[in-house]
Order: structure tokens, then C-alpha cells, then sequence
């Protein structure tokens, strides 16, 4: 029976600079799960690894930031093409916050401030999560 409900772990990383803005990316409109929106950097979780290094990693490959401390702040699950997808949602500060590097699946990057919220498309779960950010 549960072979029926497939489930992918995910990280997804909210790193903060020292002006208290927040990183996002925007996806590429050939990526399978929200294309052409924005996100912050994240990514699966392989077997077997440990979900902190996993995080590392994908902030890494994502856009060439090393993470130097975090704290998870909450989850989230959601559907895309018939997968579930359960999201650990981190707080993080990255050693250096420049250069960004992005990989070749994201288009661009910006950093920002509540205000700027707005302007941006993202996930419904990945904007309520940002306004909340804003709010501590």
C-alpha cells in the first residue's frame, strides 16, 4: 500500500546577509517541479545522507555558497507530479555571501527584503514561509 505514495526528502535554505536579506533563485521554465519560479536554493536529500550535509551540498551546487551555521525552522509537504515532497526549511548564514555561482538549472538570483516579496513569483508554501521570516 505504500508503494502508492512515493516521498522525497528535500532541504530548502533561507540564508540571511548581514543587511537581513534573504537569497532567492529563480528556476528555469525547463525544470519539472515549479519552473520559471522563484525559490531558495535546496534540493533532495540521497539515501543515506545526512540531512545536514545535504544541505550543505545543495547550497553549494546551487549557488556556490558554503554554509556556516543554520537552524531549521520548520517543514513543509507537498505534491508535484503525483510525489510527495517533504521539505525541512533551514535559516542559514553562509560563509561569504558573494559570489554567487548558479548552477545551469537557475536563471537568476536576488537578494531581498520583505518589501520585495511581492514582486516575485514563488510557491505558495515557500512565500508564507518568507513573509514569516520577516516577522521574528
Amino acid at each position: 500500500m505504500y508503494e502508492k505514495y512515493p516521498l522525497v526528502l528535500a532541504v530548502a535554505s533561507f540564508i540571511v546577509d548581514t543587511r537581513n536579506r534573504i537569497l532567492i533563485v529563480e528556476k528555469s521554465l525547463h525544470e519539472k517541479i515549479d519552473p520559471g519560479l522563484w525559490t531558495v536554493p535546496g534540493g533532495k536529500v540521497m539515501p543515506h545522507e545526512h540531512i545536514i550535509s545535504a544541505l550543505k551540498r545543495e547550497v553549494k551546487e546551487e549557488v556556490g555558497l558554503e554554509i556556516v551555521s543554520y537552524t531549521w525552522i520548520g517543514e513543509d509537504v507537498f505534491m508535484s507530479d503525483k510525489t510527495y515532497f517533504h521539505g525541512e526549511h533551514f535559516l542559514c548564514k553562509a560563509k561569504k555571501t558573494a559570489p554567487v555561482k548558479l548552477e545551469k538549472n537557475l536563471v537568476d538570483f536576488a537578494w531581498i527584503y520583505k518589501e520585495d516579496i511581492s514582486k516575485y513569483s514563488f510557491h505558495p508554501n515557500i512565500k508564507k514561509r518568507l513573509l514569516s521570516l520577516y516577522e521574528i
